[in-house]
């Protein structure tokens, strides 16, 4: 009895510890950014004229333009006001209780040998936390995601119904924040279905997951059918999305730039619909989609050749890496310099880098220069993670073979993983997504590597 209680103990302690790191963590990432944190940028200003939605359900508050994107979740957290601490203290609560979780499910099923390791590598992460610093709903998009993925893989190890309910229900909330990950929860239904032997009555209790989704994004739906005449799941710029992304090939046959007013988007808006065209809105949206379409069937080669530099900067830029210095105002000294040796890096052309580097004339201050060396420390440890990633990810595959995806867990991160890294690759690269699923490349990195060295020794 006594020595159980010594065992409680010093669990109690360790995971006491543990917390408290995460804290300090979180509010040392949250420091160094604070300064950066701007009202003005990620479309704040469109959340706003929601939040006035939400208190009045007068559709005169918006303008025409600004009705369908983005989606409206993060309007409600407006309700409460533009203060970027209160935001910030949200999100950064959220991401703890997030972490607390994880943690915790992590030695329910017992999935790691060390845990003191893992536990120090994520308190380590700054890719995680400092994507949590920005007044954005991909905090809190990020959050869900992994929590409904958390409680989903608690349904495929127990088949306890009620998993399965509250998985939807936090996927339901999700879509009202982010609607990228839409279509990937039909590939979780397939794996919902066929987790154990298939069966009529089964199949037909498990439609609760698709249901409750489809309930939750009922409002959105009836919303935008009165904006667009459409009822819509998704927000309405994906198809500016997957046009600028044909721009991320350097010098392409399209002449299209990575860039929200590039010259040849606009010139199709403004050929089909006038002047005063709006790229978000859901005709010119679907019009893009279109020219999209019609674009890489008439030059397959080219998008093929897209998607292979899309893949490539997925490896040297995989993870956001905070907006510690201000780079994203370009309020910082020598940025310009900074962005060119950023491209010449992701180009390979170490020549012109160092070239560069001996040219300019630099002027960073020594805050700048603490910040800078930061964000190449951040920087770092993202490319550090996702070539571990993929070479665990091999080294499991060469020796258990498909197997590997009997495993559950694995089996329902990897759908979550290889459909992140789909958008990446054939719509449009940005490290900021990446972010949302920061966790899971490093939970997966981690047992990989476990596995892989266990049957080695």
């Amino acid at each position: 009895m006594v020595k159980n209680i010594n065992v409680n103990l010093s669990a109690l302690k360790k995971n006491s510890n543990y917390y408290l790191y995460l804290i300090l963590a979180i509010i040392f990432n949250s420091y160094i950014s604070f300064d950066n944190i701007s009202f003005d940028l990620y479309f704040n200003y469109r959340y706003v004229a929601y939040s006035n939605f939400f208190k009045t359900l007068d559709f005169s508050v918006f303008h025409d333009n600004y009705s369908t994107f983005p989606i409206w979740g993060y309007g409600l957290i407006h309700l409460l006001g533009s203060n970027k601490l209160l935001f910030l203290i949200i999100q950064q609560v959220f991401t703890f209780l997030t972490l607390i979780y994880f943690d915790s499910q992590i030695l329910k099923f017992q999935l790691i040998k060390r845990i003191e390791t893992f536990r120090l590598i994520i308190i380590l992460s700054s890719p995680w936390f400092l994507f949590h610093t920005q007044m954005w709903e991909k905090s809190i998009s990020s959050n869900l995601l992994i929590l409904g993925l958390l409680i989903l893989f608690n349904f495929l190890k127990t088949n306890r119904f009620k998993y399965l309910i509250l998985s939807s229900i936090i996927f339901g909330v999700l879509s009202n924040f982010r609607s990228d990950y839409n279509y990937l929860y039909t590939v979780f239904f397939i794996l919902i279905i066929t987790n154990d032997k298939l069966d009529l009555k089964k199949i037909t209790k498990k439609l609760i997951f698709p249901l409750t989704i489809l309930l939750l994004l009922t409002p959105w739906m009836l919303f935008t059918y009165k904006q667009t005449d459409k009822p819509l799941l998704t927000s309405t710029n994906s198809g500016h999305v997957f046009l600028i992304g044909l721009g991320q090939l350097p010098n392409n046959s399209w002449g299209i730039t990575p860039r929200d007013d590039d010259k040849i988007m606009d010139y199709m808006l403004r050929e089909k619909f006038g002047a005063n065209y709006e790229s978000f809105n859901y005709k010119e949206d679907k019009y893009l989609k279109s020219k999209f379409k019609e674009l890489i069937t008439k030059n397959p080669m080219e998008w093929v050749k897209k998607c292979f530099y899309a893949f490539k900067l997925l490896l040297l830029d995989p993870f956001y890496i905070g907006n510690v210095g201000d780079f994203q105002r370009n309020n910082f000294s020598n940025v310009e310099e900074i962005r060119e040796l950023e491209k010449l890096a992701y180009n390979l052309d170490i020549n012109k880098g160092l070239k560069l580097i001996k040219t300019t004339k630099w002027e960073l201050r020594k805050k700048e220069v603490f910040q800078l060396i930061f964000t190449f420390l951040v920087k770092f440890q993202g490319i550090v993670l996702i070539f571990s990633f993929f070479i665990s990810l091999f080294l499991c595959l060469y020796k258990f073979g498909f197997n590997l995806l009997k495993d559950k867990l694995v089996l329902l991160f990897l759908l979550t993983v290889g459909y992140q890294i789909s958008i990446s690759v054939f719509a449009f690269h940005m490290p900021v997504y990446n972010n949302t699923i920061y966790l899971i490349y490093l939970l997966l990195t981690y047992l990989f590597f476990q596995k892989y060295l266990s049957i080695k020794q």
